[in-house]
């Protein structure tokens, strides 16, 4: 994580996941699923200048 990244929105994505999952777990689970998703793939979609 770069210093840059608001540690309060990590823990504000946490208590809403707990929250929504408790009422609505298919759907948070499909939210986690996607959050992680994009954060692996994050690197895989910076522009690289070598390949170009």
């Amino acid at each position: 994580m770069s210093p840059k990244f608001p540690i309060w929105l990590l823990g504000l994505l946490l208590v809403l996941t707990a929250t929504l999952t408790t009422q609505y777990f298919q759907y948070a689970m499909m939210g986690l699923t996607v959050f992680v998703l994009a954060y692996l793939t994050k690197g895989m979609r910076k522009h690289n200048k070598k390949y170009q």
